[in-house]
């Protein structure tokens, strides 16, 4: 890295030419850290899809860059101490941001609860923007607060629920280190339709909040089951020796009443996930730790995504050459088969000229031997030569040859 200092109307440009993950090993710092350096020399980033839709020949605006302010700072070193005044500005635009993400959440719950209810008691409503919230009832404003103050911990990064940008998709629950196994009776669960993410600089990771599940002893009392704990106190005399009545119980997988926090890869070709569950302390007081764990996994995701893009591009490479290679082949295939054809045609032509011939020499060797004959027999043997030539009605050679189809030219070896 050079150890010049960069001005910001360089770096400007830059950062409008070069993708910020291939930008940032030139200075020797990553992307995440290149991305603040920005935002403290008030330089705006290109937005998520703008490579994407450079590369497919679009010509996305680039924003001016904006004048610089009084004590603001227009040049940067690595190791310099970058002044805390954009921190603050930060900080401050951080409650708009947040009172509109709060609303968002908050009237988004009215769609779970208008849903329907599993039979284990998940909710699952008939919307699928929603935040990716996999919860019970008495669990969906605890979830809901504890994706509003991840947000908040992620500070200047941008969550986006239910994210509609194209490339990224929503890794599907499954049996989450044994933690949300479910009853055999229950396998259909609900899930947004899109992932809710956070973009931390230039990577997005996905972000799913359930409810754990727990194995309990059960019993089927008027037409549900309850936990047997919580059967011996609504009907204790059920249980009552006496009575002689046995109640058939069995282990079910149940809500927890634990929530889990998942983060995941939403690329496709990046398979990372990782789950933080409540077994020791619950998810509000991990929250911070969650944060700077992620902001790290950003960037060492950032180095598997390039590979992964750049495998991808390869790839996309081969098959373009593989297909004009195929595309070719079937070509060459085609004027071969024609010019197969247009051969075969030709020898049809010749050979039926060449039987009409022999015909012709037939009927003239006929003519020129009947000029002895009498004159009955000789009008009789003409009439029938004349009958035969037109019951044969052979075709002209010169039009046959001017209907025939020449061959395309030969491909080359």
């Amino acid at each position: 890295m050079s150890q010049d200092r960069v001005q910001r109307e360089i770096l400007y440009s830059e950062v409008w030419a070069t993708p910020m993950l291939s930008l940032a090993p030139k200075y020797g710092v990553s992307s995440v850290f290149l991305a603040r350096v920005c935002a403290r020399l008030n330089i705006p980033r290109p937005p998520r899809g703008y490579w994407a839709r450079k590369q497919s020949g679009q010509r996305p605006k680039i924003p001016p860059l904006p004048k610089p302010q009084p004590g603001d700072p227009t040049e940067w070193r690595k190791g310099d101490q970058l002044p805390r005044k954009a921190e603050v500005e930060l900080i401050e635009a951080a409650p708009k941001k947040a009172s509109a993400r709060r609303t968002m959440v908050m009237d988004s719950l009215a769609s779970f609860t208008r849903g329907r209810v599993a039979g284990d008691g998940y909710l699952k409503p008939a919307k699928r923007n929603l935040p990716d919230l996999v919860v019970t009832e008495p669990m969906l404003q605890r979830a809901a607060s504890v994706l509003l103050k991840l947000a908040t911990c992620f500070g200047e990064h941008r969550l986006s629920i239910a994210c509609g940008e194209s490339g990224f998709t929503r890794k599907e629950l499954g049996d989450e280190e044994g933690r949300l196994k479910r009853s055999v009776f229950e396998t259909n669960m609900w899930a947004p339709g899109r992932p809710t993410l956070v973009f931390i600089d230039e990577i997005a990771i996905g972000l799913t909040i359930y409810e754990a599940t727990v194995e309990k002893e059960m019993v089927y009392i008027d037409g549900q089951y309850v936990a047997v704990k919580e059967a011996k106190v609504l009907k204790p005399s059920l249980w009552d020796g006496r009575t002689k009545t046995f109640y058939r119980r069995s282990n079910q997988r149940v809500a927890s009443k634990r929530l889990c926090l998942r983060a995941y890869s939403p690329y496709g070709r990046v398979d990372w996930a990782r789950t933080w569950t409540e077994d020791k302390a619950s998810l509000l007081k991990q929250l911070d730790d969650i944060a700077l764990a992620l902001v790290d996994r950003a960037e060492t995701l950032a180095p598997q995504i390039a590979e992964a893009d750049r495998q991808a591009a390869e790839e996309r490479m081969r098959w373009e050459a593989e297909r004009a290679i195929a595309t070719a082949n079937y070509q060459r295939s085609l004027i071969i088969r024609a010019r197969e054809d247009s051969l075969s045609n030709l020898l049809k032509i010749i050979d039926k000229w060449s039987s009409d011939r022999k015909l012709q020499d037939f009927f003239d060797d006929i003519t020129t031997r009947s000029v002895d004959m009498g004159g009955k027999a000789h009008s009789e043997l003409l009439a029938k030569v004349q009958e035969a030539k037109n019951l044969l009605s052979s075709s002209d050679s010169i039009e046959a040859l001017m209907s025939w189809a020449p061959p395309p030219p030969k491909p080359p070896e």
